[in-house]
């Protein structure tokens, strides 16, 4: 069995992704990549601006991650939205 995690709505439940990666190694070939600001409201917002990505994206190995689906539900500026979590993205080495 395999899993497909989404880590705004799973942080915005409660959860930590770091907890599923460690206790279903090499199962998660497939995360949504959606930024979340700070509780209790969980706004979505650009990837690398709100939770600790840099956190999950470490632990890629350990979860068996082979694809990344980045991601802004109903964004309030797409282009610009676009363009800061790409720049984002680039500016990490993993």
């Amino acid at each position: 069995m395999q899993l497909e995690i989404d880590l705004y709505w799973i942080t915005k439940g409660g959860q930590d992704p770091l907890d599923y990666f460690a206790r279903w190694p090499g199962r998660i070939p497939l995360v949504h990549v959606k930024d979340s600001a700070a509780r209790p409201k969980h706004k979505m917002t650009d990837v690398g601006a709100g939770d600790r990505l840099e956190a999950y994206f470490a632990k890629k190995d350990q979860a068996g991650i082979k694809h990344f689906f980045v991601e802004h539900d109903q964004p309030p500026q797409p282009f610009d939205d676009i363009a800061a979590s790409y720049n984002y993205l680039k500016s990490l080495e993993f």
